[in-house]
């Protein structure tokens, strides 16, 4: 895991920024589903600002991935050819409109049809983010990562935590009582598949690498020492899935909602650790 462990700045980006965002498409659905009283929207509002937070943490861990900081603006200078800048420019565009959401709706002057399609403008951005995050890792010289697994497994990741981020910041909202059974059965949705096919996309993507070998690795060799890791991300991803479930059906739903989150936190960065560890590069195959 040593490999993984280096890119910890990556994996936090690529942990809590997706996280922050699939937080969005849970609150799309509980104003979708649920008329709010004007208290409930105010608490709403004012806690609107964890998935931001989120989001804004994971930026900000991407910068020490960089030598230079400054460099950070060069990404710019490749839009639509370079994945790596797409990927940020989807990222900018997600926060800029998840950050005028937010502003406008404190105000209490985004009228209920507005406020509704201005969040799910903002979630769809946040997962096509996600899905961008993903995609500057299908690079040609990198075949282990060349995969569109790589990229539906971080949209899988957006949602099952932002089921669980979604879920928290409604749980502290107090609003728990409000919202209706199709309200948690969607939510249910989202954490299930979330969580299913994020687990499934880490598991196929890993285990491909132990085929592949290179002057400097073993594929084999890499995949016996990550799969521990892979295990433990995935039992821990689960249980997240399970606790957000929990959450939306009514029980204790800031308790739970608060244990599937660090449980999602912790799951979801253990396995984009794996994954940075099962870089094998192309020029170095045998």
């Amino acid at each position: 895991m040593e490999m993984g462990l280096a890119e910890m700045p990556l994996a936090l980006f690529s942990t809590f920024a997706p996280m922050g965002a699939g937080a969005f498409a849970v609150l799309a659905l509980a104003f979708f589903t649920t008329r709010f009283d004007g208290d409930a929207l105010k608490k709403i509002d004012r806690l609107t600002l964890i998935p931001l937070c989120f989001a804004v943490f994971g930026f900000i861990a991407s910068f020490f991935h960089l030598a230079t900081p400054g460099h950070a603006f060069g990404v710019f200078a490749g839009m639509g050819a370079s994945p790596l800048s797409n990927e940020i420019m989807a990222g900018m565009v997600f926060m800029v409109a998840a950050i005028a959401y937010w502003v406008v709706a404190m105000t209490g002057k985004l009228p209920e049809g507005g406020r509704r399609a201005f969040v799910a403008v903002v979630a769809v951005l946040g997962i096509v983010f996600a899905a961008f995050t993903g995609a500057a890792y299908m690079i040609d010289t990198i075949s282990s990562w060349n995969t569109v697994l790589v990229p539906l497994e971080m949209v899988f990741f957006a949602l099952i935590g932002g089921a669980c981020v979604g879920a928290m910041t409604l749980g502290l909202a107090g609003v728990s009582g409000q919202l209706p059974k199709t309200f948690g059965t969607a939510v249910m949705a989202v954490a299930v598949v979330g969580a299913v096919f994020g687990i499934v996309c880490a598991i196929v993507q890993t285990m491909g690498v132990t085929g592949m070998n290179n002057y400097v690795m073993s594929g084999a060799e890499v995949v016996a020492g990550v799969t521990m890791w892979l295990v433990c991300g995935g039992v821990l991803l689960a249980a997240a899935g399970v606790f957000v479930v929990l959450a939306v059906r009514g029980k204790s739903m800031v308790t739970y909602s608060v244990t599937a989150t660090v449980l999602a936190i912790a799951g979801i960065l253990i396995l984009r650790l794996v994954f940075y560890a099962t870089e094998f590069s192309v020029g170095l195959a045998i």
